[in-house]
């Protein structure tokens, strides 16, 4: 009785751990682009690695606005430019209204990550 209960026990504990291994094996889902409003913002790319990486200083509107597509190759030479740039996007609204996916930076189209 007591190796029957012990076979019980252990196809119960390989049962749970396939279950939580296929779970864990899954693919994330892609970032999609956000539905939220339209946006257009003047301001440089700057770097903060406690902010979670490169985000727009924007002059016109003022604000911070976090970038969810960072191509850090792109970013990187945009912030050592140093120049104002038209920012163009759409704001996840799904995280805040500070969140912004960019679609092209002075006229130009982005592709992030």
């Amino acid at each position: 009785m007591n190796h029957k209960r012990l076979i019980r026990i252990i196809l119960s504990l390989l049962v749970v751990t396939m279950v939580a291994c296929s779970g864990l094996s899954q693919k994330p889902a892609e970032t999609t682009k956000p539905e939220g409003p339209p946006m257009t913002v003047k301001g440089k790319i700057e770097f903060m690695d406690r902010l979670g990486g490169y985000f727009v200083h924007a002059f016109e509107p003022g604000g911070e606005f976090f970038i969810m597509n960072q191509d850090p190759k792109v970013l990187e030479d945009l912030m050592k430019s140093g120049k104002t740039l038209t920012i163009e996007g759409r704001l996840d609204l799904t995280r805040g209204a500070e969140y912004m996916f960019i679609e092209k930076i002075d006229g130009q189209p982005y592709r992030g990550k």
